[in-house]
């Protein structure tokens, strides 16, 4: 991928407008911030007989794992485990994550306790709509401790729960991401940071007088130098069919403006993820259709050791890392708009204890092939304990400050675009930040955003 064609400091090419200049910025951070992908491409690198269908997955879901209860801590798989690998890999992943000189260390399935207290502020009174919709819900702890797989909207409550799950939000997280194609080449390299508050918490917000908003997130841009000093800003509400609130500061412009937070499906500038992607489902559970698949054993990077080794042919996939097996809910998602939205249908698969999702797939709405795959690399926070991972190459964080919270932490995903074909890597080198409600206010707040005061 080439570098947007811009002037490192913002200003408008020859002969180009300012507003033309501004609509070239705002594409290029649409690389970082909306993660936006495209289906354009050539045909996928996976060998014919590799089945990659929605069908092809409905199989495997169905088919039963003798072979998780094999396996023992400390055992490392390779290649040549390939029966147990088939069984406890998703088949549609089998292309990426089976190869040559692949090893997978496994670790004894664990349990992770939640947050001290976590259940015993959630206010009464919420529910779920004739949509799906969870209405009048603010935090505390899971709105669906239990799943009924025979409940109709067993699938949505799955879905809630991850929305709602602990650790989503009040972080620092620096990140680094990788844009590769076929055989490792790198594309782009990018460096920004991302810093969430969760303001709905049960029965108060974190900000007196905003018990609208669910969370904030400001993320800041680093490099490449054509993109520094670019912020973004996203609010999203409690009241889920509200459109989340974006502002976008660029320093060409010397003030934030809004951005079209509703823009969930664009596919932009070759990447490998869409907006809805995010944690394997961010968009509006109301525009779309819901079954609940029941559980499943899978392989996961659930307590990874440090931020992964990235290996695989194309350098697009966890190598040496630690996998457990764990039990997911297996969530079938549709989209209403069927001849407008990319995907025909999403199956995403969440832990059954902790709701952070381990896999996602999407299938092409035109012949129902894969589209998008997305792997999430997690942490549990008491594991910092004895294996602090690696520091960001552009800040130094103190990890011991995860300690005591009781809840994952992002380390990291890897996204695939199988159509065209090509991959986004990101490591996160997350720590725990704790807001007073007055530092929220100053930190989030529009003015310093574009100061740089906070």
């Amino acid at each position: 991928m080439d570098a947007p064609n811009l002037r490192v400091d913002g200003a408008p090419a020859d002969g180009e407008s300012v507003l033309g200049a501004t609509k070239r910025w705002v594409g290029a951070l649409a690389l970082v911030f909306l993660f936006a992908g495209s289906t354009a491409g050539a045909p996928g690198i996976v060998q014919a007989d590799e089945d990659r269908s929605y069908q092809a997955l409905r199989e495997w879901i169905e088919r039963p794992a003798e072979q998780a209860t094999a396996l023992r801590a400390g055992q490392h798989l390779g290649e040549g485990d390939r029966a147990i690998l088939e069984a406890l890999i998703p088949r549609s992943a089998w292309a990426y994550y089976i190869f040559e000189g692949m090893d997978m260390e496994i670790a004894a399935t664990a349990h992770y306790p939640s947050p001290p207290g976590w259940g015993e502020n959630v206010p009464s009174g919420y529910h779920l709509d004739d949509k799906g919709v969870l209405v009048g819900f603010t935090g505390g702890g899971f709105p669906f401790p239990e799943i009924d797989a025979r409940d109709p909207y067993a699938g949505q409550k799955v879905v809630w729960n991850m929305l709602w799950r602990p650790g989503a939000n009040d972080y620092d997280m620096p990140m680094v991401t990788w844009l590769r194609g076929e055989g490792g080449r790198l594309d782009r390299r990018l460096e920004y940071t991302a810093v969430t508050a969760q303001y709905a918490r049960g029965h108060h917000s974190l900000v007196p007088g905003y018990e609208e908003v669910k969370s904030k997130q400001l993320m800041e841009f680093r490099s490449p130098r054509d993109m520094a000093g670019a912020k973004d800003m996203s609010i999203t509400f409690v009241d889920h069919y509200k459109e989340d609130s974006g502002w976008l500061y660029m320093p060409v412009q010397r003030k934030p403006r809004r951005t079209l937070a509703s823009e969930r499906t664009s596919e932009l500038m070759g990447m490998d993820m869409i907006r809805e992607d995010m944690m394997g489902f961010g968009g509006k559970v109301q525009e779309n259709e819901w079954e609940y698949l029941g559980t499943r054993p899978l392989l996961a990077t659930i307590n990874v050791r440090d931020n992964p080794e990235i290996g695989g042919p194309h350098l697009w996939v966890p190598h040496n890392a630690r996998w457990e097996v764990r039990e997911a809910h297996v969530v079938l998602i549709s989209p209403k708009a069927k001849s407008t939205h990319p995907y025909s249908h999403r199956i995403v698969f969440i832990d059954a204890e902790t709701y952070w999702t381990h896999w996602m797939f999407a299938f092409d709405r035109r012949d129902d092939q894969m589209l998008r795959m997305n792997q999430h690399y997690l942490k549990y926070s008491e594991s910092y304990d004895e294996e602090p991972p690696q520091q960001a190459p552009y800040i130094k964080q103190d990890y011991s400050r995860n300690l005591g919270h009781h809840v994952f932490l992002h380390l990291g995903e890897t996204d695939i675009n199988a159509k065209k074909p090509h991959a986004t890597i990101t490591h996160c080198f997350t720590n725990r930040r704790e807001f007073s409600p007055a530092r929220a206010r100053q930190f989030f707040s529009l003015r310093n955003m574009v100061s740089g005061r906070r």
